[in-house]
């Protein structure tokens, strides 16, 4: 009975760990944000410490200033962003349905025989009235009242998240150590030195790893804001800002991004009366995501998924899609991190494995010097 009740314990803290992680998944959510806000800003805040101007020095206040640059960055963001997507807004509200169903009716007459073939459309129904009763009956179920007051109700709890999150992302910048012997405090005695390793070990793999998805994600909308400048499609930065923003989503995030590229796009065409553009738009869009997403899989991702988390193409592609499977995009989203921190955690507690020794085998490289003296360094912070 002894020897069970030692197995069961650990076991018994994990779902005791997991039950209130799902209790509280939205206060896990603000922490894992400021802790992601909080490492890819750290370098900064390190930069901001060395600082000083005359005998005036940051070092005390770097935090603060870190904090503050990545709430004028996130507001310009804001203030540059929210005019073009009112501006597409009021492009909507600007389309002529009459001309647009005037111009694209032999379209739509082909496209109405092919649907009525496999009895998709009821016979005797035109196209256009079949769609304009779906439209009625979708406003028809919206309850303005309703959601004007899910609309104060979000908007509070926006700012209850934002702010809380902007609260700890100021001390896991002011304390590095804070989150660490957060986590170091449940861990047992005996424990304490391998889980040292494990999380100096997932703090280098994973700053360079979010590093590496903030630089991607720029190099994307870049890439595809002034190709689609120099194509003259309307709206570039709005659709370049969006498509880059999807790539978060490993593999299904550039199919997102096109179709919403395209759809804006097409709302362009339409609400400026220019129909006979309207292919060319969507092939342009088309081309366009195809070549930044050819430039993504053979230089970005194959640097910031392979190189910084150490781990095989094929490895990450079977955990993501089976993140996905199991937790949907936000399984996706987490996919890398999450594994990275299992494979490190396998290497310290179960390095004796065959399994577990091919998969961490090329987490060992000895070129990697960071890691091999990641937690020496942590242990020099501490003293």
């Amino acid at each position: 009975m002894h020897l069970v009740f030692r197995l069961l314990k650990p076991f018994t803290g994990l779902i005791i760990v997991a039950l209130m992680a799902w209790y509280f998944s939205d206060l896990l959510l603000y922490i894992i944000i400021a802790a992601v806000l909080s490492v890819v800003s750290r370098p900064m805040a390190r930069y901001l410490k060395t600082l000083q101007f005359r005998k005036l020095r940051f070092s005390h206040s770097a935090a603060a200033l870190t904090l503050l640059i990545v709430i004028l960055i996130a507001v310009s963001f804001m203030l540059f962003f929210v005019p073009l997507i009112n501006r597409q807004a009021l492009m909507i509200s600007s389309i002529d349905t009459v001309a647009v169903s005037n111009y694209f009716s032999g379209f739509l007459t082909d496209i109405e025989g092919l649907l009525a073939t496999y009895n998709i459309l009821p016979a005797g129904q035109s196209l256009n009235s079949y769609i304009e009763e779906q439209l009625i009956q979708l406003i028809g179920i919206i309850n303005f009242g309703s959601i004007f007051g899910g609309l104060i109700s979000t908007t509070g709890t926006i700012f209850m998240g934002t702010f809380t999150v902007l609260f700890l992302t100021f001390f896991f910048l002011s304390d590095e150590t804070l989150l660490r012997n957060s986590v170091m405090a449940i861990v047992p005695e005996n424990n304490q030195e391998g889980f040292g390793q494990v999380l100096s070990d997932s703090r280098v793999l994973l700053t360079r790893y979010l590093l590496g998805v903030v630089f991607e994600l720029i190099s994307m909308m870049t890439i595809i804001s002034i190709t689609l400048s120099i194509l003259g499609i309307p709206n570039a930065l709005l659709i370049g800002f969006l498509g880059g923003l999807m790539n978060i989503i490993p593999y299904l995030g550039p199919l997102i991004g096109a179709s919403i590229g395209i759809v804006l796009g097409v709302v362009s065409v339409l609400s400026m009366g220019t129909f006979d553009q309207l292919w060319t738009t969507i092939l342009f869009i088309l081309l366009t995501f195809s070549g930044a997403n050819l430039i993504d899989n053979l230089l970005l991702q194959p640097l910031i998924y392979s190189k910084s988390v150490k781990a095989h193409p094929i490895e990450i592609l079977l955990v993501i899609i089976m993140a996905g499977k199991l937790a949907g995009i936000g399984g996706m989203i987490l996919a890398i991190p999450v594994y990275t921190i299992i494979r490190l955690m396998l290497r310290q507690f179960l390095s004796h494995s065959r399994i577990v020794a091919a998969l961490t085998r090329s987490m060992d490289s000895k070129d990697d010097e960071h890691i091999v003296g990641a937690h020496t360094a942590d242990e020099n912070n501490k003293e």
